[in-house]
Formats: C-alpha cells, structure tokens, sequence
C-alpha cells in the first residue's frame, strides 16, 4: 500500500554534531589524521596583538581547502554549501547555530593578508613533510609534468607587444663557462642589441601567456608544473609559468628545491621528450642523479640529411667524424644558442659519395651544431631502454598524468577564476594540496602500522614513557 506523508511535523530534537557526523566520512579521517594547528605558526605575524578578534585562521584554510576537496570553484557558493551541509560544519568547527564566514571574507583576506606571503606554500610542504613522517614518500625517483591551466580571460581579446630576446639564465652559464674554457672571446663577442619578437598578451591578464602547441587548446593559459614522488604519487612540487614557456625551463631548479626543502637524495628523474634539454642532464648529472627522459624526436629539417647523432664524437680532439669518415673540427661557439658549431673543409665533400644525403642546398662544407653539454646528454641517454627506464616511464604516466586528470575532473585545476601569476600558482598549491589529503588519507586509511605510528607521532614528547612505548612497538611486531 503506498503511503503519502503529508504532514510533517517539526520535532525539538537534542543532539550533538558529534552525533550528526557520520563515522566513516572522509573529514573525519582527514581530521584525525591531519592537525592543522601548524597553522597558527604560520600567520601569526600577520595578525595583530591588539582589536577586534578575527576569524580563525585555521577555520578560513579549511574553508579553501574544502573548495578544492570537492571542485567547489566558487567562494559564494561555497559559503551556501557550508550552511547547510553538517560535515563541513563540523570539519570547520561551526555549530549548527553560529554563522558561517561571508565569503567576502574569504577573498578580502586573499587580497589584504595573504597577497604576497607563502602561507600556501608553506601549508604544501607541511603536509608534504607529513606524508614522508608517515613514509609515503619515498624520495628516490622524482616524476615531472606539466600541464595546462586555461586562464580566466578572453582568447578573441588580446594585443600585439614588443619583448627582448633575453637569453635565459642557463644560456648566460653556458656563455661565462665558454668564457673560461677559452673557446669565447670578449673581442669576438656580438655587440649588437637584443633582438625582439611580437608576443600576443592579454590586457586582461597580462601574466598569462599565448600557448600555441601541437595537440594543445590554442589560447591564453598557465603551466602547473608538478613533481610527484614515485613511491605513492604524492605531490612533491608545484610551479607555474606562462603557457608560452618550455617545460624544461625551470625542472633542474625545483628539484634543486625539493632536495633543500625535503632533504630527498633521488636515485632517478623521469620525464617526457619535453624535458630532453642538455642543461637538465648536466645538472642532474653533476648531482649523481640519473635522467630517464626519452630522446626529442628530430626536427622536419633533420630528417633529409644526417644528423648529430650520426657524427662521432672524439673528446681528446673535440672533433667530429662524418658517416664517411671526414673530420670535422672546431669552428666557432654561438652564443645565443649555446652550441658549438664543427665544419668540413670543401675538398672533403667535392668527392664525397654521400654528398647529396649529407649536404643541403648549394653549401660547399658540412656544418654540425652541437650543445655544449651533448656528452651529458649522451651518457644519460644510454640508460633508455632499460628495465629501470621503462618502469619510471610507466609510474610517470601513472602519476602525473592520473594526477592531471583527476585534479582537472575533481580540484578545480581545469580553468582558474583568480588572475595575474601570483594567484595562479595560489590555485594550483591548493588543488595539489587536496589531492595529496586525499591520497594520504586513503593510503593511512589502509595501513595498520601507518595508524600506530600515527599515535605515536601524535603523542607529546614528554609522555614518551615506556609504559605507552613498548606496548605500541608490541603492535608493530
């Protein structure tokens, strides 16, 4: 018989949020595992001893973190969710009866407080740190990516701007070692100006740069450049650049970070053909950390003649043999490409029977251009191909593209709503930090020791006695 409730009646019910909560939510197990407390620390120097009190801290984090968590890409919309919704109440400490924060709030502290401070940052590296307390993080083999984030502007609005070719900061390295080993001189330095090239910015958000890559959406973005950790896929780092520049630009400086931040010593970096740049493998190289990165595919002008990988290289003589046989010495060092330039003579090639397949055009000698660092290059190289190189590829694809995409489908991480590069790289510590919760407390979740060691860890350091000690450590056997 079906029935029709048509009255409903109001009840005085007495109940906890305590009771309210369910026992197996998520921001249950995120609070028992996570204490945020670390927070206060943080910021504060940015509050004063004196007025008004403010809003907790701790309270306005959680309330970030809880956008990210759930894709909630709208701090008004938050605020509404908030209001109704009694795990989130309890997660944030708010009863059912107070108020919740105006979202107002949310995006005045942003803008006044938090603007150039690495309160985000910092709240990153700490649950970073935690994650390698907990040994989810193993530090060994480094996994790097990046992707693209859409900015938060119009792709049909944009102007035409003048920049300097500036060389990068690699390049002027390049130079000054040039400078020492003799091979470039002060007198035969070019002197002429910078050259420039038309760049598209946007007037909305100028930090934003024009992407314009195969296979890529054409417009205005921001690249989140990740490293996530072999072992379990925890994030490690996060950097963003404009989407118009290379993926290797800033790779060898932020695994330079992590080594200072987190004291990792990796084995092993892995990442795609992008990365195939010789500064990556000179600096992983002078670091004793192998590079598992395949070889960038030769570009459409190389493939009708032979190419530098077809010419032997002799260190003794810094010289170069053809597939026939001639050498190739020494000509000059270009500067603005970092490359070392090695020439034929034209009575080597008049005879040559490979001529044609080796020479383009009507030049009478064989000209090579080869990178500074190529026997870096070429001894990191060697290890592709091999079992240790083909399991990094496969966990790379694993982590840092699942991660992508799961960060893109669930954290906020396909399109921003905050402008300029400051805010951009804000967004981006916050998505990763959700995912790397989410992450820990699954794997915490599945883990009995993880849950002893978390009692311990937890555990005031004056009540280290062994009458609770040993007990924990008889678990752990």
């Amino acid at each position: 018989m079906m029935n029709q409730n048509n009255c409903v009646q109001q009840k005085m019910m007495c109940v906890t949020m305590e009771n309210l909560m369910p026992q197996g939510h998520f921001l249950r197990q995120l609070d028992r595992f996570i204490d945020f407390s670390f927070i206060y620390q943080r910021v504060e120097h940015m509050y004063s001893q004196t007025g008004r009190r403010s809003i907790d801290p701790v309270v306005i984090v959680k309330m970030l973190l809880l956008g990210y968590l759930y894709g909630i890409n709208s701090e008004r919309r938050l605020e509404k969710e908030i209001e109704v919704n009694i795990a989130y109440r309890w997660f944030l400490g708010i009863d059912l009866d107070e108020a919740v924060p105006d979202h107002s709030t949310l995006s005045q502290l942003r803008r006044r407080k938090f603007k150039g401070s690495t309160i985000f940052e910092e709240i990153f590296a700490e649950i970073v740190k935690q994650c390698i307390e907990y040994e989810l993080v193993g530090g060994k083999l480094l996994l790097t990516d990046s992707t693209h984030v859409r900015a938060n502007v119009r792709n049909d609005i944009s102007e035409r701007i003048l920049v300097d070719i500036e060389p990068s900061a690699y390049l002027s390295r390049l130079n000054d070692e040039a400078r020492r080993d003799g091979i470039l001189c002060e007198e035969n330095e070019d002197t002429k100006p910078a050259k420039q090239k038309e760049q598209l910015k946007s007037p909305t958000d100028p930090d934003a740069g024009f992407m314009k890559r195969p296979g890529k959406p054409l417009g205005f973005h921001y690249l989140s450049h990740q490293t996530c950790d072999g072992k379990h896929g925890i994030i490690t780092d996060v950097c963003v650049t404009p989407g118009n520049a290379t993926d290797a630009s800033v790779h060898s400086e932020r695994i330079k970070h992590q080594i200072d931040t987190f004291g990792f010593q990796p084995d092993a970096v892995c990442a795609d053909a992008g990365y195939d740049s010789s500064e990556i493998h000179k600096d992983m190289l002078d670091k004793g950390i192998q590079t598992y990165i395949p070889q960038r595919a030769p570009s459409c002008g190389e493939l009708t003649v032979f190419s530098i990988h077809d010419f032997e290289y002799d260190e003794e003589s810094d010289s170069l043999t053809c597939p026939n046989g001639c050498k190739l010495v020494f000509s000059t060092y270009r500067k603005k490409l970092g490359c070392k330039r090695y020439k034929s003579t034209a009575k080597q090639c008049n005879n040559c029977p490979i001529r044609e397949n080796c020479i383009s055009g009507t030049a009478k000698y064989k000209e090579v251009e080869r990178t500074y660092h190529k026997s870096a290059t070429d001894k990191q190289h060697r290890a592709n191909g091999s079992p240790e190189y083909l399991a990094a590829m496969r966990l790379r694809k694993i982590w840092c593209e699942g991660n992508f995409s799961h960060q893109k489908a669930n954290h906020n991480l396909a399109r921003l709503r905050k402008r300029g590069l400051g805010n951009a790289y804000e967004h981006c510590l916050l998505s990763a930090t959700a995912l790397n919760l989410k992450r820990m407390v699954r794997l915490l979740n599945h883990s009995p020791e993880n849950l002893i060691w978390l009692k311990i860890l937890r555990m005031p350091r004056n009540i280290w006695t062994s009458a609770i000690f040993m007990p924990l450590c008889q678990q752990l056997r």
